[in-house]
């Protein structure tokens, strides 16, 4: 270090350095080392003691500063600055500003200027878009500008204190949409209305997510849906209606692949794989995306993956990370909620249903109970006052038949509460709609040859069911038996079994020629139980409404439509009982 006795002049460059900028951490030591003869400012001798103050000060500070100095705004900066300049780092020291900020000047200009004509100014948390990590980037700063004098008193250049508030004001403007969001989806009744709530909050936020796009999919379904979206036009290519959920190569977005890793999957160079996307706020389109898998709770049948869009001002680091997994997180509780809302009010509704069939239930059964106990006390008072003979061997044998209606009724009532009370936990599995055939043909083959009949099967289309196997043989035989019963006299009849996929459904349909059903008059009375549209046949009237409980206790639906003297078609719905292609 040169003594403080020595004359200026009597000094190197180099040991000037040192005597005016001793200290400063790595800023200071760079100033030290730069050949200032080699640039605009020229050798330190020649430095007027204003800048040398000015970049002294600047030194000893910790606060982040900067000097520009001269004509082209040379610039000097301090450690806490060189963070603040990232890849602009070291090459901007001693270089005029205006090649270094390009891709802003025109916005710097607007700052330097009134400071170049002795005003000081300052903005608080302003937008400021450097290129100092290789793109535009989304900033925000904290800023004073004040003159700096030359000893002459005419304003040599400007003086900044900064502070990068960038942070900040992304952590505020973030919460705020979380806010949104959860105030959002507690209005919403359903999941459906849920996913529109949620994605319009996110839309609140287009500088961080500049297009959303929502898809659920179902346990064993072959795709995944889109449910909502903003900022990319749904049915576009980046934006389509469904995703195979066996992920195949060339499809837009892999949801798939994020549902099987659940963790966030990012997509880079989404112009190449999609085509240019909308640009949204910024005047660049984004050009990543994340897919974030979105948890709707353990056992939930459905899951769902959320596409964001991530800006293309925004480097993806770790705060911008945690957003999103904060966005995912809370989408999926709102859509848990919703979920767990809308069982419970299937489930009121299926008690209220339930109360007034066991209201109807009770009912019926008491009527056609009294008729067997009223006809079983006739039969012993007659068999008391009868003589042993004939006609008590016949009283005997009307007791019999008497006995078994009854018990027919008892066990009908039975089969009644098993169909409402253990068809939801009972257990599915894969079965062949053709072995379920054989099983139900085996029981029926002498019904069969005794009505004439001929049963036609097409089970091509949907080979196989997922479904309890007990209970989809108990359709078919129940159907396929009503088929044969209520056939027309006026011809032998042919039964026409069908099964085919609707979406991840199963469809059964069980067509015949018979008699029909006048459906205007009988559709309400055509599946209560105990009920018989005719006199003829035996059975207790169980069957249709049996088959109807246990198909609805699993969400499936079963309609009718006859023609009178034409036939009547029964179609069944078999939701999610449908198998991968």
């Amino acid at each position: 270090m040169p003594a403080f006795d020595v004359p200026e002049a009597s000094l190197s460059e180099a040991e000037f350095l040192c005597r005016l900028f001793p200290n400063g951490g790595e800023m200071g030591a760079r100033i030290r080392q730069l050949d200032w003869s080699a640039t605009q400012l020229g050798p330190v001798h020649g430095w007027p003691q204003s800048l040398r103050t000015a970049v002294a000060v600047m030194l000893g500070s910790r606060i982040p500063m900067m000097v520009h100095w001269g004509p082209e705004l040379v610039h000097f900066y301090n450690d806490g600055y060189a963070t603040i300049l990232h890849t602009k780092h070291p090459g901007a020291l001693g270089q005029p500003a205006a090649p270094w900020w390009a891709e802003m000047w025109p916005f710097l200009l607007t700052i330097f200027e009134p400071v170049l004509a002795g005003q000081t100014t300052y903005f608080e948390n302003g937008l400021v878009l450097p290129n100092r990590q290789g793109f535009v980037e989304e900033t925000y700063f904290t800023f004073s500008h004040s003159p700096l004098y030359d000893e002459k008193g005419a304003v040599a250049g400007i003086f900044v204190t900064a502070l990068e508030t960038t942070a900040s004001v992304l952590q505020q403007r973030r919460l705020a949409l979380l806010s949104h969001l959860t105030a959002q989806t507690a209005l919403a009744t359903s999941p459906a209305e849920t996913a529109q709530h949620l994605i319009g909050a996110l839309a609140t936020n287009p500088h961080d997510i500049p297009f959303a796009l929502l898809y659920t999919h179902e346990l064993r379904a072959e795709h995944a849906h889109l449910r909502a979206w903003f900022g990319v036009p749904a049915g576009e290519p980046a934006a389509p209606a469904a995703l195979a959920a066996a992920s195949p190569l060339h499809q837009a977005w892999p949801v798939a692949d994020a549902l099987r890793q659940a963790e966030p999957l990012l997509v880079p160079s989404i112009a190449e794989r999609l085509g240019a996307l909308p640009a949204g706020d910024w005047p660049v389109p984004p050009q990543q995306a994340l897919l974030l898998p979105v948890s709707l709770g353990e056992g939930s049948p459905e899951s769902a993956v959320l596409v964001v869009g991530l800006s293309a001002r925004l480097p993806l680091n770790e705060a911008y990370r945690s957003f999103l997994s904060l966005v995912a997180d809370y989408a999926g509780r709102a859509l848990a909620r919703a979920q767990a809302a809308a069982e419970d009010r299937r489930l009121t509704q299926a008690l209220r249903e339930m109360n007034a069939s066991l209201d109807s239930f009770v009912h019926i059964v008491a009527h056609d109970l009294r008729g067997p106990v009223t006809n079983l006390r006739g039969l012993a008072d007659a068999y008391a006052d009868e003589e042993p003979g004939p006609a008590r061997e016949h009283l005997v044998a009307l007791v019999r038949h008497e006995a078994g209606r009854l018990s027919d009724t008892v066990q009908g009532l039975l089969q009644v509460l098993r169909a409402q009370y253990e068809a939801p936990v009972a257990e599915a599995e894969v079965a062949a709609w053709a072995d379920l055939y054989a099983g139900v043909h085996a029981e029926l083959a002498e019904y069969l040859r005794q009505q004439h009949g001929t049963v036609v099967t097409d089970f091509a289309a949907a080979p196989r069911v997922h479904y309890p196997p007990a209970y989809a043989a108990s359709i078919l035989k129940n159907l396929v038996h009503n088929a044969l019963k209520y056939r027309s006299p006026h011809r032998p009849p042919v039964v026409r079994i069908q099964t085919r996929r609707d979406g991840q459904a199963v469809v059964l349909t069980v067509a015949d020629n018979g008699r029909g059903i006048d459906l205007p008059r009988d559709h309400e009375r055509l599946f209560q139980p105990f009920t018989r549209l005719t006199g003829e046949g035996e059975g207790a009237g169980l069957g249709l409404h049996l088959i109807r409980t246990l198909i609805q206790q699993r969400g499936g639906t079963l309609t009718v439509a006859s023609t009178p003297n034409v036939g009547t078609t029964f179609t069944v719905v078999l939701p999610g009982a449908a198998l991968p292609r």
